[in-house]
């Protein structure tokens, strides 16, 4: 009859079981699948992600308010930022000139890690 096929639509169960009916919603199917997650976030690889834009305007912001009395600073970490982007430096000439720049300003110095390849880490040299 007509009301005992609605109440089996009414009562959908789980692909599989007496009550699944195909085109319809049980309440396991509400939530997006895993190819909708992935289009709306998509997950990069770590190697291959760049930094983001948030954190490295953040970075940028400390250093430019912590050399604010002193704006050549925050010039030559945007010189070398940019010489480290187009290849004029590698990795090691970045990582000795950060630590130049930043003498006696740790936090600094390992805040420049997230701007490092994978695999490269900038530490702080001994006094």
């Amino acid at each position: 009859s007509a009301s005992n096929a609605m109440a089996a639509q009414m009562s959908v169960g789980a692909p599989g079981s007496p009550s699944y009916v195909p085109g319809t919603l049980s309440h396991n199917q509400l939530a997006p699948s895993a190819p909708d997650m992935a289009i709306k976030s998509p997950v990069k690889a770590e190697a291959e992600q760049p930094v983001a834009m948030e954190d490295a305007l953040s970075y940028l912001t400390q250093v430019k308010f912590q050399f604010r009395n002193q704006p050549q600073v925050f010039n030559q970490l945007l010189e070398i930022m940019k010489k480290f982007k187009t290849q004029s430096i590698d990795t090691p000439g970045v990582i000795q000139r950060v630590q130049e720049l930043f003498k006696g300003h740790p936090d600094f110095i390992i805040g420049f890690n997230k701007f490092l390849p994978r695999g490269s880490k900038i530490e702080v040299p001994d006094t």
